[in-house]
Parts: structure tokens; C-alpha cells; sequence
């Protein structure tokens, strides 16, 4: 019997520059496949500073509002992305509690302590501001690989230093959290968290954890460290980064955003 593969059964070659290389093509979706890094980045850095600029907290609604509807629509997981999005919404609120309780003179309420009107406007400012600009993070964030980015930083002239730093966190933030979730199900399966004991000592299982892990990351660090003063390292080398020239989409992409970002500052501001 003759047996004949299709071009379907084919398994495509595995290729490193598809996890370390420096275009990442592919990755951004959506309205924002093929924009160039460093634009992305420059557009978030100058939107983010004009949010903080914004006195009218619609106007700065209108902007999350917006720029939420895009990264919903070009993001590849909305579930991670929701995900990303619930953890600063615990800040925003604590910000707007107090505010509420510390400034101001105009007292509308009692809550325990008395509540200031002032308070609650400037927090509820604050609130849209600081939601507003991580919207624009996560849209960055769900628009370009990270590798990427912090390559594209060389660009905007960053020194080496910041750039490598950048890179070796966010290498080892996910390793730190599989040990930590390593011991963590190790602690449970001997029943560290087990609904018998009072949240304190789970408290102090937690604790422990901690401990351990600060130990571990530590002696991983001199281990890196080690390695890589082995191997020829040395934090003042560079690499020499052959940009490619901006096409006509980043620069169709930074009239439009520059021109979306002038108007609601001319509004917001005012």
C-alpha cells in the first residue's frame, strides 16, 4: 500500500527566530497588524501623557471607552485580556476611596468618617485617567511582542543597561511564578490550605512561600550571573540594530492617532 502525505499532514521546520528573533511577524492583529513598534510605543507614550493631561473625566471615559473596543477587537484572547484588566481596577477603586475620605471641605456624607465632595470628583477623575491609560498599556501590551518593544527601545536611544534589565524581568517573572506555583500546590497537597486552619496560619504558609522563593530567586540570579560573565558578557556591549524604514501604514497610523489625540486634549483641557 502506498502511503502519500498531503500538504496539510506537513509539520512546518521549527525556527528560533520565531521565539528570539527581532520582527516577530504575525503578532499584531487585527487594525494594527503590520505597525511598526516603535510607533506603537510612541503613540503610547504621548497618549498616555495627554490622558493625564484631560480636566473633564467624559472626555477620558470616551478614550478607555474607545481604545477598549479596539483591543477587544484585535486581541487574539479576550479572557487574558479581561484578566489583565480586573487586577488595576482594585487599584482605581482604593484610589477612589481615598480621595473620598481625604480631600476636600464639602462634607456630603458620613460613612464612618466623613466623605468630602471634592474628593469623590477628583477620584472619580483620577479613576478615568488611570483606566484610561491602561487601556492604552494593554492595547500596546496585545499589539506587539514584548522582545520587540524593549528592542525597539534601542531606537529611542534607552541606554543597554535598562533595556537588558527589562528583558532578563520579564524573562524571569514567569519563572518565578511557576516555582512559586510549584511550591504552592506542594504546599497544599499536605494540606497548608486546608478550610480547617484560621486564615493566619495560612497566612504564615503563605509567608513561608515567599521566603523560599526570595532564597531561590536570589541564588538563580548569581547562577544568570555567573553564566553569562562566562560566556562574554558585559553590560556596556550593545547590539548593532538595523532598523527598517517606517512604511506608509505607520505613518498613516501616527497622523491618525496624533490627530485623535489633539482632539480630545483640546477638548478635555479646556
Amino acid at each position: 500500500m502506498k502511503f502519500t502525505l498531503k500538504k496539510k499532514d506537513l509539520i512546518p521546520e521549527w525556527n528560533p527566530v520565531d521565539i528570539i528573533g527581532a520582527r516577530y511577524k504575525g503578532y499584531s492583529t487585527g487594525v494594527f497588524k503590520d505597525i511598526d513598534a516603535r510607533v506603537l510605543l510612541l503613540f503610547t507614550f504621548v497618549a498616555i501623557l495627554a490622558v493625564t493631561a484631560v480636566k473633564r473625566w467624559y472626555v477620558a471615559a470616551i478614550v478607555f471607552m474607545v481604545i477598549f473596543f479596539i483591543t477587544i477587537y484585535t486581541t487574539p484572547s479576550r479572557k487574558s485580556y479581561f484578566k489583565k484588566l480586573i487586577y488595576p481596577l482594585f487599584v482605581v477603586v482604593f484610589l477612589i476611596i481615598v480621595q473620598a475620605y481625604t480631600f476636600g471641605h464639602i462634607v456630603v456624607g458620613t460613612v464612618i468618617w466623613p466623605v468630602y465632595s471634592e474628593g469623590i470628583a477628583l477620584g472619580w477623575l483620577l479613576f478615568n485617567r488611570v483606566l484610561a491609560s491602561i487601556a492604552i498599556l494593554l492595547l500596546l501590551v496585545e499589539s506587539a511582542a514584548p522582545q520587540e518593544l524593549i528592542e525597539s527601545l534601542a531606537w529611542f536611544k534607552v541606554p543597554v543597561e535598562i533595556r537588558n534589565m527589562t528583558s532578563l524581568m520579564l524573562r524571569y517573572t514567569s519563572v518565578l511564578t511557576d516555582e512559586f506555583m510549584t511550591m504552592f500546590n506542594a504546599q497544599k497537597s499536605r494540606l497548608g490550605f486546608s478550610s480547617k486552619l484560621s486564615w493566619v496560619k495560612k497566612l504564615k504558609n503563605i509567608a513561608i512561600i515567599g521566603g523560599m522563593l526570595l532564597v531561590r530567586s536570589y541564588d538563580r540570579s548569581n547562577k544568570v550571573s555567573m553564566s553569562m560573565m562566562a560566556r562574554g558578557y558585559r553590560p556596556s556591549v550593545d547590539i548593532n540594530y538595523n532598523f527598517a524604514r517606517f512604511t506608509s501604514k505607520d505613518y498613516l497610523f501616527l497622523a491618525l492617532s496624533f490627530s485623535f489625540i489633539a482632539c480630545f486634549v483640546l477638548v478635555g483641557v479646556r
